[in-house]
């Protein structure tokens, strides 16, 4: 009996303190667009990640820590100050996340491998 209570308390202090570690979240912003993004302004679970001249067909990545549920709020500046916003995508507290974003001239796309 003293086995299992020692057993079972383990467990429970292994479930709580994974359980207060955020997980880990990135992403890759492709830009597939026929001008250079000047300005890309990512925010997710409350953080905001810039991103700066992307030139057309590169990409540039980008990491936060899931810290909630959360969605991705995208702002894209480009370089003939034309701009585009989109909110698109999930993310869950509890698990790792990797997308790929990929902006086009007029929208903004996520893809989930």
């Amino acid at each position: 009996m003293r086995i299992l209570i020692i057993a079972i308390s383990a467990v429970f202090t292994i479930f709580i303190m994974t359980s207060c570690i955020a997980n880990k979240g990135s992403f890759l912003l492709v830009n597939k667009s026929r001008e250079t993004i000047s300005r890309g302004l990512v925010t997710v679970c409350g953080q905001t990640i810039e991103l700066k001249e992307i030139q057309p067909t590169e990409s540039a990545t980008g990491s936060y820590k899931v810290k909630s549920d959360s969605h991705y709020d995208i702002a894209i500046e480009f370089q003939s100050g034309k701009k585009i916003h989109k909110e698109i995508g999930y993310v869950t507290n509890g698990l790792d996340f990797h997308h790929e974003i990929v902006v086009t001239d007029t929208d903004i796309e996520i893809i989930v491998p």
